[in-house]
């Protein structure tokens, strides 16, 4: 929309330094547009000055003014200055943004989203907590980054696949298993030393009285019976986990057992083929992967001495898979602890398809409950952890989600447990959702006046070419403002998508709504002049639309009434 106007004009601008002997033939940058955090500093900057100046050997500022004297701006901006120690900054003309809103309602707002992707295929592989117990707030901020991502990339033209990998084949299930096995045998009335190793939760011990409960025969092996429970009991825990993730409005495209991978073989094909190209060794019985030959790491053990294949070689052999199946942009969510074993497999997919840049990894960052301003934990019924669950049970799906998002996904959150059930403006997903309610209640009264909203949107798309809506009357700050805001939504949309950074939207919907509710504490919308109610009608409809986009792509939300 107006961002692509403006990288336009700036590279007709290099172009016409390029005609003219200014700047060489050979250099070629595509601008970078943002928008400044202050208003004064116009409706978007760029530090093309500062791209060029290394290439050319010349000081930024001094770039800046070239750069805006080969300018053909005037049919856009109001204005373009120097600013800083080089950047560029944009003044858009208020008819310019005021023809955008008509835009963007003839079109409709999906029509204005971007078209990032192109039909990108994006596997976005998110959550995939070990089915050894229930899920806890960390894993349900993991669900919310990858869903509300999936769902960003989904609406700007990727193909997005949603996948939960299920480690089902390695020694934590087998703990499951004794921890299961143990219990059993306690409820048998066995005396016995539970390990301190095992699995603490509650959850376990009723694994064991199911069994008992519904007289499930036991294999008479005491390794047999740990490897059927192991089986019984990570089927049920990853049964309680998916409908948790339901509860929270997470639903994945597919599920993918770790175990199928050596099923079909895929992970002994994957550690011949690392042999045939000379990227693995023997060394101490082991088998070791050269990662020093691809990132600043050092070789990995893919095979033990004792034969036994570690969690590295599936995890190769699950993303070469995905590779295969077509995907084109890996996306994985990891906890932040596991930020050291990213070199590891972006050196794997280097070594066998030279695609280590497809893959993106997501760090997700601990969480903290608050209550009364400090730190909480709900219970220890799990496990010394919270569970998911009973964050959703005290607050609800949609502060949750919205919640879960309030911070970039790699810093630490504190989750007020307080703030998030308030019934006030105080509370970030309650003044967003009252905004929709306001405006909706406007459209109410707007009825009773003998106006239907939709109806008279509706006629007058249909009467485009007579006017039939004159949004020049729109003519403050604020109703401006607004408008600008609307439009930032392609922006901010895109930015999300680009820099895989879902959190940006919640910022903005509440900077949004910031706007809205000062422009509807001092500002009549109804019984002013017909023509002027139309026109802030239509702003208002608009923003609504907007906002229950934005709403909807958060997966939370937008009630009329509240």
């Amino acid at each position: 929309m107006i961002k692509k106007r403006i990288v336009e004009i700036i590279k007709e601008a290099c172009d016409n330094c390029k005609e003219k002997g200014v700047f060489p033939y050979e250099i070629n940058i595509d601008p970078i547009v943002e928008i400044p955090r202050e208003g004064e500093f116009g409706d978007y900057s760029t530090n093309i000055a500062f791209l060029l100046a290394p290439k050319l050997r010349k000081n930024p500022q001094e770039i800046a003014k070239t750069v805006i004297q080969n300018m053909n701006y005037n049919d856009t901006c109001e204005k373009v200055e120097p600013a800083g120690k080089g950047f560029i900054n944009f003044y858009v003309k208020d008819e310019i943004w005021k023809q955008t809103l008509m835009d963007i309602y003839e079109s409709g707002i999906d029509g204005f989203l971007p078209d990032a992707g192109n039909g990108k295929k994006v596997l976005i592989e998110f959550v995939s907590a070990n089915p050894t117990g229930p899920l806890h707030i960390g894993h349900g901020r993991g669900a919310a980054v990858g869903d509300v991502l999936a769902n960003i990339l989904k609406n700007t033209g990727y193909n997005v696949t949603k996948e939960y990998y299920i480690n089902d084949a390695g020694k934590q299930i087998a703990t499951l298993g004794a921890s299961t096995y143990a219990r059993w045998r306690e409820l048998k009335g066995e005396d016995i030393e539970y390990p301190q190793h095992f699995y603490q939760g509650d959850y376990v011990k009723e694994l064991a009285a199911e069994l008992i409960e519904h007289n499930v025969p036991i294999p008479a092996n005491q390794d047999e019976a740990i490897k059927f429970m192991a089986g019984y009991s990570g089927s049920k825990v990853m049964k309680g986990i998916q409908e948790d993730l339901e509860e929270f409005g997470v639903f994945f495209d597919n599920y993918y057992k770790e175990s199928t991978l050596y099923e079909n073989g895929i992970v002994d094909d994957t550690l011949e083929l690392l042999r045939q190209r000379g990227f693995s060794y023997e060394k101490d019985d082991a088998l070791w992967f050269k990662t020093s030959l691809f990132e600043k790491d050092e070789d990995r053990v893919l095979i033990k001495s004792d034969g036994e294949k570690t969690y590295f070689a599936s995890d190769i052999a699950y993303h070469r898979e995905k590779l295969e199946r077509g995907f084109k942009l890996l996306v994985d969510l990891w906890g932040s602890d596991h930020h050291g074993y990213i070199p590891r497999l972006k050196a794997s997919l280097e070594a066998l398809a030279e695609q280590k840049d497809s893959l993106k990894v997501i760090l997700i960052q601990f969480v903290t409950l608050l209550k009364d301003g400090k730190p909480f934990g709900m219970s220890t019924r799990a496990g010394q952890f919270t569970t998911l669950k009973e964050v959703l049970s005290e607050v609800g799906r949609d502060a949750a989600r919205f919640f879960f998002l309030m911070r970039k996904s790699d810093a630490h959150l504190e989750f007020d447990l307080d703030l998030a059930k308030k019934t006030s403006n105080e509370n970030p997903v309650f003044y967003v959702q009252y905004a929709n309610a306001r405006i909706q209640s406007i459209f109410r009264n707007a009825e009773e006046d003998g106006i239907d909203v939709d109806t008279l949107m509706a006629e007058s798309r249909r009467q485009k070419a007579e006017g039939s809506i004159n949004i020049d009357l729109l003519t403050s700050k604020d109703e401006i403002d607004l408008i600008k805001a609307i439009h930032h939504f392609y922006d901010v949309i895109e930015g999300c998508a680009r820099n895989l950074e879902p959190h940006r939207l919640t910022f903005y919907l509440i900077d949004l709504v910031g706007k809205f509710h000062s422009y509807y504490n001092k500002t009549r919308v109804l019984k002013n002049e017909v023509n002027l109610t139309t026109a802030r009608l239509l702003l208002l409809f608009m923003l609504q639309k907007v906002i229950k986009k934005g709403l909807d792509i958060l997966g939370v939300s937008a009630p009329d009434k509240m």
